[in-house]
């Protein structure tokens, strides 16, 4: 019969003996008294106990309540609820629960109309320069995706073009437009797959657009669905197909979805691969592997060490890895990416045009170290223990909040989670709120509620386990009900 681990809080009190039955002990029900129950208990030190040492609470002087008012008036805090103490897994709408808010309409634009062409002009002015970093003539979102939606009548380009139509009608706040946008596309991208004749290119370019409007709209889940078509379509291309010029564009858009992907995947190794441990290749150091995607915010080299670094934690979390031997292989490997990734350089190439944007040189060198120093903390939260130098965590924390007041504005949601995984005061807590705030007013994006939910959801686990006597590290990813959608971190 299951047992609880520890006796029932009646028992406790009566200072008497506990059989720990579930899910009342039998002393309770024998002496007719309400059994409390075994949950994790809160207590306040107003009793004085003589027989017990008493912990010594001091309020922190500096710990104004004016510290913890955000820019619009209210006050930022964690509220923990029952839910957070029952150990139950949430999804991830559940998460965004209070913050759902829908995207309002740019005052300035509420005149355009609903024409095809207006709305194409928004993607080409304002969102296909908005989503990358270097906004140059090889920024494929406006050179590469436009000519692709307007190439060709067949199915296949209908559905990019109805893809990137849905993408830009939600971001002006026309969000049943936008379902009708996104409904047309997904129809006209089935028809294409039953032609005789179809791009593949567009196929997969309308996949990743599609990934893309699941970032953007916070309700929709199906980003995963989408990520998992390009991928099939990716590995169906031929060397043809391969070596047309805008596949130089395709190939590490989606490779930084697929990434981003098997980071918030569980841990696991596939079943083909269970026999064997796969080897982890890392990335070959070259001009072209240094240069900064701005797509990506980072090199591909970086991008790829992201990926190795999921291995290695699919590797840690396999039952081969007890051996003496296996933890070995993990310690010189993590060894070996820490030393690499320190000396990691990225470099910037612009390709000026006539349509070339702004472009900052500093925020994208900025953006591009901000990928490096989340990196380093993403190894360190995978790595052996002797492989994690000493306060080197907190440094990089510290490091990540310059490289953040530097750039003003950030636009990177995942180095600046893994920046928020590693916070340890509310000095730290109150910055990313107000960063995660920005964010959301200037790009309005729904994935950064998302991503808020979740860091909030994984702090007030943090704190449940503060006064552990070894406070345990908490995985994000185990917080999540396995049956909830994906966070992406776009």
């Amino acid at each position: 019969m299951t047992k609880a681990k520890h006796n029932c809080w009646t028992c406790k009190e009566r200072k008497v003996g506990c059989d720990r039955a579930l899910p009342k002990c039998a002393n309770c029900k024998r002496s007719n008294r309400p059994c409390q129950g075994y949950d994790l208990k809160l207590a306040w030190p107003d009793k004085v106990d003589g027989r017990r040492k008493q912990k010594k609470y001091r309020a922190d002087p500096t710990a104004l309540a004016s510290n913890y008012i955000t820019q619009d008036g209210s006050f930022a805090f964690l509220n923990t609820t029952s839910k957070d103490l029952s150990g139950r897994k949430f999804s991830v709408q559940e998460m965004m629960q209070g913050d759902m808010k829908l995207v309002p309409a740019v005052s300035s634009i509420c005149s355009v109309n609903d024409q095809d062409g207006l709305l194409l002009s928004y993607y080409d002015s304002v969102l296909a320069r908005m989503i990358t970093t270097i906004d140059d003539d090889t920024n494929g979102f406006r050179l590469d995706l436009i000519q692709m939606a307007l190439s060709s009548s067949d199915a296949s380009s209908r559905s990019l073009l109805q893809a990137t139509l849905a993408l830009s009608s939600f971001h002006l706040g026309r969000q049943e437009k936008a379902l009708q946008h996104k409904v047309q596309a997904i129809k006209s991208l089935s028809e294409s797959f039953q032609a005789e004749s179809t791009s593949k290119l567009a196929q997969l370019a309308t996949c990743m657009m599609l990934c893309v409007y699941s970032v953007f709209d916070a309700s929709d889940t199906t980003w995963h669905v989408h990520l998992q078509g390009a991928k099939t379509i990716t590995a169906a291309l031929t060397k043809q197909e391969r070596e047309v010029p805008c596949f130089e564009f395709l190939s590490p858009w989606f490779n930084y979805h697929d990434t981003l992907s098997s980071y918030s995947h569980p841990a696991h190794l596939p079943s083909e691969e269970a026999h064997q441990a796969p080897d982890i290749l890392l990335p070959e150091c070259d001009s072209d592997s240094r240069k900064i995607i701005g797509s990506l915010g980072c090199s591909t080299e970086l991008l790829q060490f992201v990926y190795c670094i999921n291995q290695l934690r699919s590797l840690k979390d396999c039952s081969r890895c007890n051996s003496a031997h296996a933890g070995r292989g993990l310690l010189e490997l993590s060894l070996l990416i820490r030393a690499r990734l320190q000396h990691l350089k990225q470099e910037i190439h612009i390709n000026i045009g006539e349509t070339t944007g702004t472009i900052d040189h500093q925020r994208i060198t900025l953006t591009a170290e901000f990928y490096r120093v989340a990196t380093l903390l993403y190894l360190y939260q995978v790595a052996p223990p002797q492989a994690i130098p000493e306060k080197a965590v907190q440094g990089l924390v510290n490091d990540g909040f310059q490289l953040l007041d530097q750039m003003g504005l950030c636009t990177s949601p995942w180095p600046l989670f893994i920046i928020a995984c590693n916070v340890t005061s509310d000095a730290e807590r109150l910055k990313i709120f107000s960063i995660l705030h920005a964010m959301n007013q200037k790009r309005r994006i729904g994935n950064y509620e998302i991503i808020k939910g979740l860091i909030q959801t994984l702090w007030k686990q943090q704190d449940l386990s503060a006064d552990e006597r070894a406070p345990k590290k908490i995985d994000w990813r185990s917080l999540i009900d396995p049956n909830s959608c994906i966070p992406s971190f776009i």
